[in-house]
Formats: structure tokens, C-alpha cells, sequence
């Protein structure tokens, strides 16, 4: 995943039924847009990046510590990785507890009007593009 995604291409992406598919897919594009940005901005190498022991933890200490990610962003990449958590390591995740991330997410600006009509994870998606939007632009 090199090239900038269009937040219609993304979306596109998310509109999958399957949960696990969902979460798994939403989170590998915040994670690997946050490695693309410590290649750019601090020189890691790709190889490097790419080791099991270089975590999504280690990787948003050092955006955070450096300054680049903080507040709701922040916040949201944190969010999106706990939720990613409990579908790689649970056969069956507490579905509250999953609610219960997703209503902490934050749009990171006005907040669209959700209707009935809107799918249940609608939530979910809508921050990822905007997290992913947001973390994109800090690659440049």
C-alpha cells in the first residue's frame, strides 16, 4: 500500500458485511499509513518497519513522543488497533465491549446525522476515513 487512497476508494473497502473483515481491513490502513509516515519523516526503513518486533504500540509512541499524532487522532488510531485486538486474538468478541469503542471514536469534525437507515458499523467507517484522511497528510 503505497499510493494515497481517495476517501471514495476506502470506502468502497469498508462496505464489507463481514465484522472481522471490517475491523481487520480498517485497521491495516491506519497501520500501514503510520509506517509509510515514519519512513518519510524519520528515515526507518521499510525492512525495519515491516519486524514483528517494530509494534503498532512502538510505532504510535514515536509519533506521539515526536508530536506528529496527539488528540482524537491519536485517540482514534488507539481505538481502531483495541478493536482490531479482540478480533485476531477472540473467536467471539464482546460485542459491547466493541460497541463500546466504537461510540468512543471521534468523527475528528462535524458530526454526520445517522439514521436508522445507516449500517450498524456505520460509525466505524466514517472514522476510519477521516483517520486515515488525516494520517495521510502527514506523510508529505
Amino acid at each position: 500500500m503505497r499510493k494515497s487512497l481517495s476517501n471514495s476508494d476506502l470506502k468502497k473497502i469498508l462496505e464489507t458485511t463481514n465484522e472481522r473483515d471490517l475491523f481487520m481491513v480498517g485497521h491495516i490502513y491506519i497501520e500501514k499509513t503510520i509506517e509509510r509516515i515514519l519512513e518519510k519523516r524519520f528515515n526507518i526503513p521499510s525492512k525495519s518497519i515491516d519486524s514483528t518486533r517494530f509494534t503498532t504500540d512502538l510505532k504510535m509512541d514515536l509519533l506521539s513522543e515526536s508530536g506528529l499524532i496527539k488528540g482524537n487522532v491519536k485517540k482514534n488510531v488507539r481505538l481502531i488497533n483495541s478493536i482490531r485486538t479482540r478480533y485476531a486474538h477472540k473467536l467471539e468478541p464482546n460485542e459491547q465491549r466493541i460497541g463500546n469503542y466504537i461510540r468512543e471514536l471521534d468523527y475528528l469534525g462535524s458530526a454526520p446525522k445517522l439514521t436508522s437507515a445507516n449500517k450498524k458499523f456505520e460509525k466505524y467507517r466514517l472514522c476510519v476515513i477521516k483517520t486515515y484522511s488525516v494520517l495521510d497528510k502527514m506523510k508529505k
